[in-house]
Parts: structure tokens; C-alpha cells; sequence
């Protein structure tokens, strides 16, 4: 009995071991994350978005599709390798009385070449031709004659010392990095409908409870009704003006559910969830006050919007490639050196051993290429030019938009938030008035449809605050998006 006391214990923690090494799998794998039974916080949904949206990793992916540019921009300095296998048989008639009736020829060659960013193109080849003959005059037979040649290439004009490869890399840098800002900017506005849905939801909330507030006070009033109609202190008419007013009510609790219901449905769309998990918000609309001041946001929308920094790195990209075409249209003027050892022998160990013995041949010259029309790069540096031009005036107007969005978001802030405060205090005078109203229908000071009406201003009243405060949620959302600052508080949740 001992032994089982010990085995089961330790057989339930294997089995929770396995348990959280198969949560830690799927979540490294990228499974989809899935709410917990707890309502959700804001920051959970972000999370679950960040973890399950595939606009998510369509953005990412997109991003890594970008930066494999920069790979092939700098492929131009990759180091090639490259191999040459011969075999020639030559069996021709020939006129001279020395030429042969036969030749065999093997070629075995190696070799490879490097361009570096000062633009130097280096070539090393290395080779060894079997040579055999049944010619007479041969004096080796067969022979071998292994070869070492370097050649070198400077551009001088064009391209010179690598500077057109350099900066046409520094400009698929820069190119990469815009993607990176649109990556940012795609999950940005996802999170930002993110919040609006979730004050949404959550705004649907509240007003379910609202109209659940209303419905209880007026089945309340209808059973006040009953019971004084039922003993002849009322009208009929006010028995059946509260039953009709109970009904409404019942009407309006029943269209506030299909809203909430949509609205979680809304929620789950965007966090990709199961369709058939019920989720339900933590945080309700409330009032939270945040100093904002207009100068201060103007600063912040100037330092981090990732539209204007695209085009100031589009500009400086457009001002890369119109000196890249720039230079494209000079003559190309090469430096161009080789040196070439060898050695002959019986054998190819001694051949090779011949090689660099001062059998060598030395080369130098100066290869100069003029195009006449030149047409291409002219074109293409009008187009250059053009697009430069192009990306000066799409900052400048991005400059003056940034102004005017700002401002606006800012104004909608500020608004709604005098309007909110206004809005409450409004509220806690209608229920003061309904709650003294219906002291005095206690004691038959009051009238039914003065009590209903009095409700109906509560009503109002609290749902109107209900909408200022999403108002009020959804201009703070829109203010940080205007700021392309929302990210910047969940990117730690990326």
C-alpha cells in the first residue's frame, strides 16, 4: 500500500509534465493561443491578436520576403568557383611535312573570381593541358603543362572603385527598411481596430446592463401597479401604461443582447479565435483622464510617424539611385593586369614544380569603352532625376498632413472629453429626479407616466454617457494611431 501512495502521486505530475511540455510545443510551434475561461483585458487581446492574426503574419512574412533584397544586392561580391574538363582528339590531314597524323589534348582547369566593394575583380585559374602526338619533332611525348594565371580589373570611370555596387546596396537597405515601417504599420492599424472593437464590445456591455437597470425598475413599478390596481387606487390606464412600459423594456434588453453578441463576435474575428468560445470583456468604459497638449503631439507625430520617416528614407533612396545613374553614364575605363606562370614537363608534379621559376608573362593595359547614344542611361537618369524630384514633394505634403491630422485628432480628443464630463454630470441629476420621483410615488404625489417618463430620462441619460465614453475611447485610439503610438505600448507583446 506504500508503494501505491508514492506511484500515483508521481504518475499525476509525469502526467502534468507532459501536459505543460505539450502547451510549450504548440505555443513554439505557433499554434493558436486560446482564451482563458476568465473575461479578457485589452492587453490579453492584443496578445491573442499579436499571437493568432494571420494579417499579422502576412505582415511579418511580407517584411522577410523584403529583406531577402539585400541578399541579392549583394550578390555581386559572391565568390564563383568554377571547373573546365577537355578532351580533344585531332585527326586532320595537315599540309606541313612536321604536322602529325593524330593529337590528343586533355584540359583540366580551376578557377575563381571575386569582385570587391572597391570594385576590384580578382580572377584565379589554374590548369593543366595533357598534350600527346605522334609526331617525331615532339620533344616530350606526352607533355604536360601546368598554368597559373591571375588577372585583376579596376573600373576607373563607371563604377569606379566599386562605388555604383555599394550604393546600389545601400539603397536596397534602405528600400528594407520602409518595409520594416509598413510591417509596423500594417499591425499598428490591426491593433488599433483591436481597441475600437474591444470599447465597442465593451460599450455593448454597459448598455445591456443599462437597459437590464431599467427593465428591473420597471417591472418594479408594474408590480407597485398590480397590486394598488388590484385594490382600486388606479386607473386602468396606468396599469396598462406600466405593463406596456415593462414590455418595451423586455424589447429593448433583447436587441442589446443581439448587439453585445455581435459585438463579441466582432472581438473573436479579429483575435481569431474558435467561433464557438464565449469571451467576455474585464475592463469597462470608464472615465480616464490623459493630459494631452497639442504641441507636444506635434513634437511626438514628427519623431516616430512611420510615414514621414518612410519618405525621408525614400528620399534619401531616390537621391542614391539618381547618383547611382548618374555615374552610369560615364565611359567605362578599366584597369585591367594579369600575370601568367607555367611550366612543361613529362609529368604533371613536375610541371608544377616548374611553375613560378620566372616563366612567367606580365600584362597591363587600359581598356577604355565609349557609348556613342547612350540612351539607356540617360533615360534612366531623367527618370532618377523625376522621382527625386517626386520624393521631396510627397514629404513636403506628408509634412502638412501630419499637421492637419494631428490637430484634428487632438480637437476630437478634447471635445469628447469635456463632453463626457458634462455628460455624467447630467446622469446624477436624472437619477436624483427619478429617485425623488419615486419617493413621491410612494406616496401618491406621482403619476405613472410621469415615473415612466422619468425612467426614460435615466435611460438616455446613462446611455449617453455610455457613448461619450466610447466616443471618448475611440478619439484616444484615433489620437494614437494619428501618432503612430499605439504599437509602441504592445510591441513588447510582438
Amino acid at each position: 500500500m506504500q508503494t501505491k501512495r508514492i506511484v500515483y502521486p508521481l504518475l499525476g505530475c509525469i502526467v502534468l509534465l507532459l501536459c505543460v511540455g505539450i502547451y510549450i510545443a504548440n505555443a513554439q510551434e505557433g499554434k493558436l493561443l486560446v482564451p482563458s475561461e476568465e473575461p479578457l483585458s485589452l492587453q490579453e487581446c492584443i496578445k491573442l491578436t499579436a499571437q493568432n492574426s494571420f494579417e499579422v503574419k502576412l505582415a511579418r512574412l511580407d517584411f522577410l520576403i523584403a529583406e531577402t533584397d539585400i541578399g541579392i544586392a549583394e550578390a555581386v561580391f559572391d565568390t564563383s568557383l568554377f571547373a573546365d574538363i577537355n578532351y580533344e582528339r585531332d585527326k586532320q590531314e595537315q599540309v606541313s611535312v612536321f604536322g602529325t597524323d593524330e593529337t590528343i589534348t586533355n584540359t583540366y582547369s580551376a578557377g575563381a573570381s571575386k569582385t570587391f566593394p572597391s570594385g576590384t575583380e580578382f580572377t584565379l585559374t589554374l590548369s593543366d593541358k595533357r598534350n600527346w602526338s605522334d609526331s617525331q619533332y615532339v620533344s616530350r611525348n606526352p607533355s604536360h603543362e601546368a598554368e597559373t594565371s591571375l588577372g585583376i580589373r579596376q573600373p576607373l570611370a563607371k563604377n569606379y572603385f566599386g562605388y555604383a555596387d555599394r550604393r546600389t546596396v545601400s539603397a536596397t537597405r534602405l528600400a528594407v527598411q520602409n518595409a520594416d515601417l509598413d510591417t509596423k504599420e500594417r499591425i499598428e492599424l490591426l491593433f488599433a481596430d483591436v481597441e475600437k472593437a474591444y470599447w465597442e464590445w465593451a460599450f455593448s456591455k454597459k448598455r445591456l446592463e443599462i437597459y437590464r437597470e431599467i427593465l428591473a425598475k420597471a417591472k418594479e413599478l408594474h408590480e407597485v401597479n398590480t397590486n394598488n390596481y388590484d385594490v382600486g387606487r388606479i386607473e386602468k390606464g396606468d396599469f396598462l401604461a406600466s405593463q406596456a412600459n415593462v414590455v418595451i423594456r423586455e424589447k429593448d434588453v433583447l436587441i442589446a443582447e443581439n448587439k453585445y453578441r455581435r459585438a463579441e463576435e466582432n472581438m473573436k474575428l479579429l483575435i481569431n479565435i474558435n467561433a464557438d468560445d464565449r469571451i467576455d470583456p474585464r475592463e469597462s468604459l470608464e472615465y480616464r483622464k490623459e493630459l494631452f497638449n497639442l504641441t507636444g503631439c506635434l513634437k511626438k507625430a514628427f519623431q516616430i510617424r512611420r510615414d514621414y520617416q518612410k519618405s525621408k528614407t525614400e528620399l534619401a533612396r531616390q537621391k542614391i539611385i539618381l547618383e547611382t545613374k548618374a555615374n552610369e553614364k560615364w565611359p567605362e575605363i578599366d584597369l585591367v593586369a594579369s600575370m601568367t606562370a607555367n611550366g612543361i614537363a613529362s609529368e604533371f608534379s613536375k610541371a608544377a614544380d616548374r611553375v613560378g621559376t620566372g616563366n612567367a608573362d606580365y600584362y597591363a593595359g587600359l581598356e577604355i569603352s565609349v557609348p556613342l547614344e547612350n540612351n539607356l542611361a540617360k533615360s534612366e537618369f531623367k527618370k532618377a532625376a523625376h522621382n527625386k524630384e517626386k520624393a521631396i514633394i510627397e514629404l513636403k505634403n506628408i509634412e502638412r498632413a501630419i499637421i492637419t491630422e494631428v490637430g484634428n485628432s487632438f480637437r476630437d480628443y478634447v471635445t469628447y472629453e469635456g463632453n463626457v464630463t458634462n455628460l455624467i454630470e447630467v446622469a446624477e441629476l436624472q437619477y436624483e429626479k427619478l429617485d425623488e420621483e419615486g419617493k413621491q410615488f410612494k406616496y401618491g404625489r406621482s403619476t405613472t407616466k410621469r415615473l415612466i417618463d422619468y425612467q426614460q430620462d435615466y435611460l438616455t441619460a446613462k446611455l449617453q454617457v455610455a457613448q461619450g465614453l466610447l466616443d471618448l475611447e475611440t478619439s484616444r485610439t484615433n489620437l494614437g494611431k494619428t501618432l503612430n503610438a499605439i504599437l509602441e505600448k504592445y510591441e513588447r507583446m510582438l
